[in-house]
């Protein structure tokens, strides 16, 4: 699964990933905190998890938690929150809609 398959997917079906074409053309080139900046949460959380960044996570986490006034236990809880887990390995296929 590639980065912008895995930061810009609005879900699966079995094997397949379903990724949101229109986002990942308009943001695909920006990074995790520049997604931040556009408001796109799920997304940024995606591309630290990707990119296996803990100073990035731990970053969106008190980031999240200013803009929003949310209060987040620890950086699991922000995954959660937005909906965004692990790189499923066993991802055979892409989607695009």
């Amino acid at each position: 699964m590639t980065r912008n398959a895995f930061v810009f997917c609005i879900g699966y079906n079995g094997g397949t990933a379903i990724v949101d074409r229109k986002l990942e053309g308009q943001y695909g080139r920006l990074g995790t905190r520049e997604l931040f900046a556009q408001g796109l949460y799920k997304p940024a959380v995606a591309s630290a998890i990707f990119a296996k960044n803990d100073a990035d996570l731990e970053w969106l986490r008190t980031e999240y938690e200013r803009v929003t006034g949310a209060r987040l236990r620890d950086v699991d809880a922000l995954k959660r929150t937005v909906g965004v887990g692990e790189v499923y390995e066993t991802i055979l296929r892409t989607s695009y809609l």
